[in-house]
């Protein structure tokens, strides 16, 4: 695609950047004689007729968010029918960059966080939650400060899913357990992308990975956060902590701001808490006590330790049932039963004998064979690729009925495997999903007929199912992204 050369009074230098929500451009503003930075959003968008009017009021909403560690907003408006915001040109480069050079030091991640935490405070107090917090949206000026930029367009994007149908727009390795299950979010998802954005300065790596988008999105729902001193074991042990309360799958358990998370780091990089003063309320204030003595700070690690013992616990007990609903009754087969076989007792010339091996005998009416269960989780896009999450009966077979759409293995988790689904947007395509029946165990191969299966659950003979006998089929949605 061609970089167009003016984009409303902007002259277009070069393109910054293309992404699943936007294309960044690198523009000059001859009316201040300033560079600038264009953000152009998919002139699909426009094709809602409500998303003008949401996209001037979020937009405004974004602007008014005037505070030094965020990324302003010069000018709206739209070129040819496709919206654009105008922001300050920052020529530092990103956290990403800085990352992608090494480990970032203790004392420098607690400076980065703390300046970013005031922005995200600010913001939250205004009822604005960034939602796609990540190193590639940290930008640094001339100066090495840091900024927040992309404030509200996550949620400018998701705001078309009247039209696309969308699933939760964001980035899967920073994206917290309730938004990537689509539930209601607040700042505390932020905090929990900030959480892992430390993790990811102090070791130089995610804390999660996987073959794919959705299975990175499955480990941060059901997976118990990495421990940081395994792979970084010169770090100071508190660290730990820090990042298990901020990355708390249950958001109770989270610091409640960002400004709580870059106090602890303060008090453990510098030994003290910082000037970190927001007004108003829900700012929580001394979770860390710095260690006077070598046995006090063995203390605090001890007590830290089983405070991320009772998250964990928690986290895991409360979310067990938020990705894949609440527990229902499998539905089942039902199979008629067999005719258990005779046996005629072998003779002999002075009496006759029973047989070692007598046959189990035939199931009574009604016994029943398990049919897997199926049950769509979530929808994510990424980078304009829509996934589909699908729990299913663990140790199932599955298979896409339709060669458009293709189904992975991701993880297994609470008993259910789960799998992420990728196809045609805005379609739907039949999943086929069977439980076969278990292979029978070596002592049990003569307790039946040929064609029956001993049932050990019943002590009974089954007549082996006909083929499909253990199979659904389920209609799966695969949604537009923007």
């Amino acid at each position: 695609m061609a970089i167009p050369t003016k984009i409303g009074r902007y002259e277009i230098k070069s393109e910054l950047g293309r992404g699943g929500m936007a294309t960044v451009y690198r523009g000059y503003d001859p009316s201040f004689d300033r560079e600038v930075a264009i953000k152009v959003l998919p002139r699909e968008m426009m094709h809602d007729p409500q998303f003008r009017v949401r996209f001037e009021r979020e937009i405004k909403m974004i602007a008014g968010l005037e505070h030094p560690s965020i990324v302003p907003v010069y000018d709206v408006g739209d070129e040819d029918g496709q919206p654009y915001f105008v922001m300050r040109f920052m020529t530092g480069g990103s956290l990403s960059d800085m990352i992608d050079k090494g480990k970032v030091p203790m004392q420098e991640t607690a400076r980065i966080v703390e300046r970013i935490a005031l922005g995200l405070t600010h913001a939250h107090k205004k009822g604005i939650v960034h939602r796609d917090l990540k190193p590639d949206n940290i930008l640094f000026d001339e100066n090495g400060d840091p900024f927040i930029s992309d404030f509200g367009v996550a949620k400018l994007t998701e705001s078309t899913g009247n039209l696309t149908g969308s699933g939760v727009i964001g980035t899967p390795a920073y994206m917290s357990p309730e938004q990537a299950q689509g539930n209601d979010i607040d700042g505390r998802s932020d905090v929990y992308g900030l959480g892992v954005i430390v993790y990811q300065m102090l070791s130089g790596s995610q804390p999660y990975n996987a073959d794919t988008p959705m299975g990175v999105v499955v480990k941060h729902i059901t997976e118990p956060v990495p421990e940081i001193l395994k792979m970084i074991p010169d770090l100071p042990h508190e660290v730990d902590g820090i990042i298990k309360l901020s990355m708390a799958k249950d958001r109770n358990k989270r610091y409640a701001s960002a400004v709580d998370l870059a106090k602890a780091l303060n008090l453990l990089a510098f030994g003290h808490e910082g000037n970190l003063t927001i007004s108003g309320t829900g700012i929580h204030t001394g979770t860390y006590k710095a260690a006077a003595t070598p046995s006090g700070k063995s203390k605090t690690g001890l007590i830290v330790g089983g405070m991320v013992l009772l998250v964990v616990i928690a986290g895991v007990f409360l979310l067990r049932n938020q990705l894949f609903g609440s527990p229902q009754a499998a539905p089942t087969l039902t199979v008629a039963p067999t005719e258990a076989p005779t046996l005629t007792p072998a003779a002999s010339s002075t009496e006759s004998v029973a047989s070692p091996l007598p046959f189990a005998p035939a199931c009574a009416s009604g016994v029943t064979l398990p049919l897997p269960s199926v049950e769509e989780t979530n929808n994510i896009c990424v980078q304009k690729i829509p996934y589909t999450g699908v729990a299913i009966s663990q140790g199932a077979t599955f298979e896409s009925l339709n060669p458009d759409f293709t189904c992975t293995f991701e993880t297994t988790t609470d008993g259910k495997d789960i799998i992420s689904c990728r196809g045609v947007p805005s379609f739907a395509f039949d999943l086929k999903v069977c439980l076969p029946p278990p292979p029978p165990a070596a002592d049990d191969l003569n307790k039946c007929a040929q064609g029956s299966l001993f049932d050990k659950a019943n002590q009974c003979c089954i007549a082996v199912p006909p083929k499909d006998a253990g199979c659904v089929v389920t209609k799966i949605n695969i949604r537009s992204c923007p």
